[in-house]
């Protein structure tokens, strides 16, 4: 029954840990908004005169097309009839707002990173009391998966293999530790009850 309660009671600071961990990043350092970068790319629909019909010349095709190859958004000049005739601007915003959210997502990386190895530190070395301990590894794991998740497309292919393998060593070694630790508990205890059990002899 003990071991449900302790099951239970891990579990909830792990997902306690994880919401923390999001809304915290949202609160003192907020996620970019489309809305915020382009103000200016709502769809614009022409008002046609009744009877005009619009010639789309293959000018106008160009440079619509060398707008969307610069990921922007046409924003066209029209004429009296109300058809489109040339693109004034190539609106850029989703490019600035793609590089707001790359910084955004490197930055959660970071801190994410951090606040998971102080949570692993914690976790295994002060805070031992169980289920305390092996819930703040388990969101310490969960803060490092998390942050690379949010920042997976900044990473090259490398960099990506390389902090997959780098906290699959610290988990197996975090493991090997621990159970190393208990083994040598059980060792120890063993050992008192035999020289109890001989000391009462």
């Amino acid at each position: 029954m003990v071991n449900v309660k302790n099951l239970v009671l891990g579990i909830g600071i792990i997902v306690v840990f994880a919401l923390a961990l999001w809304q915290g990043i949202e609160a003192f350092y907020p996620s970019s908004k489309y809305e915020d970068f382009c103000k200016s790319t709502a769809p614009q629909v022409p008002m046609l005169k009744q009877g005009a019909v619009c010639d789309l010349s293959s000018q106008l095709q160009r440079e619509e097309e060398r707008c969307y190859q610069q990921r922007g958004y046409p924003i066209y000049e029209y004429n009296n009839e109300g058809c489109q005739t040339s693109v004034k601007e190539c609106d850029l915003c989703n490019i600035d707002f793609e590089k707001s959210q790359d910084n955004h997502a490197k930055s959660a990386f970071y801190i994410a990173l951090i606040i998971g190895l102080i949570a692993l530190i914690v976790g295994y070395s002060i805070l031992t009391i169980e289920p305390v301990g092996s819930a703040l590894i388990g969101a310490g794991i969960w803060s490092f998966f998390w942050g690379t998740l949010v920042n997976w497309r900044n990473l090259s292919s490398i960099w990506r293999f390389l902090l997959l393998l780098l906290a699959l060593i610290l988990i197996i070694y975090i493991t090997i530790k621990l159970n190393t630790k208990k083994s040598q508990s059980k060792k120890k205890s063993k050992l008192l009850k035999k020289q109890k059990e001989r000391f009462n002899k």
